[in-house]
């Protein structure tokens, strides 16, 4: 018997079959399907890790498959090994889900004689995934959320006339590092363009070059360094 241990967040399911095309079937033949349920805890650090609830093969009439799609769903997620991982709303969803994913790869065969020929056996895979969040992994998520608004909320404060006329004005150098030939805000070069004589430069330190006018637009929205997030003063109220 499973214990769970934390919040289920989702349910996934997946049926496959080893043909590329879809299987024609006649009622009588018999659907064996080999359930797999598979617990996946989701760690915000450290990835997935996965477990293995049930593996088991069930046939069934095709039929019988069709018409009472809900008993052989219950017959699988209620067994001891994971009936804890499913409530019984989740049946309905689940039933239909299957039944959808079926008709993709099975077809009906509607020819009268088929009635009377011997049954076949199809072969096919079912695969549910329940997702559980880790007890305390929910609130990390959140805690990262706000923190994530709070620091967009400090961008689109914008900085003070002030701190932009003291930005450091300047023109195209030959001495200007690599790692600066290339405003950080609209991602182009600072090289002459056609017809230019000089190119105008700005700079809030003197690591971090940027295009004039490509700065100026930033800090009037807002009041941090497109690079490294330093704050310069803004507007008091």
């Amino acid at each position: 018997m499973a214990t769970i241990e934390g919040t289920i967040s989702e349910y996934h399911c997946r049926m496959r079959t080893k043909e590329n095309r879809p299987k024609v079937l006649k009622l009588n033949d018999i659907l064996r399907i080999d359930v797999t349920i598979i617990l996946r805890y989701i760690h915000y650090f450290h990835g997935v890790e996965r477990s293995t609830l049930l593996k088991s093969s069930i046939p069934i009439r095709y039929q019988n498959f069709i018409e009472n799609n809900k008993d052989f769903v219950r017959s699988f997620m209620f067994d001891p090994h994971c009936f804890q991982c499913f409530i019984p709303e989740i049946v309905d969803f689940a039933s239909e889900k299957i039944l959808n994913m079926s008709k993709v790869i099975l077809e009906f065969s509607f020819d009268p004689e088929s009635l009377d020929s011997e049954s076949q056996e199809f072969p096919l895979n079912l695969d549910i995934m329940v997702d559980v969040l880790q007890d305390g992994e929910s609130e990390v998520e959140e805690e990262e959320e706000e923190e994530e608004v709070m620091e967009l909320n400090a961008i689109m404060i914008p900085a003070s006339e002030e701190a932009i006329d003291s930005l450091i004005k300047f023109t195209t150098l030959p001495s200007l590092r690599m790692e600066t030939e290339k405003c950080s805000i609209c991602m182009e070069n600072f090289r002459l363009r056609e017809n230019e004589e000089t190119v105008k430069l700005s700079s809030m330190s003197y690591d971090h070059v940027f295009h004039h006018l490509c700065i100026v637009k930033w800090l009037k929205t807002s009041h941090t360094c497109p690079l490294c997030r330093y704050p310069v003063c803004i507007h008091k109220i």
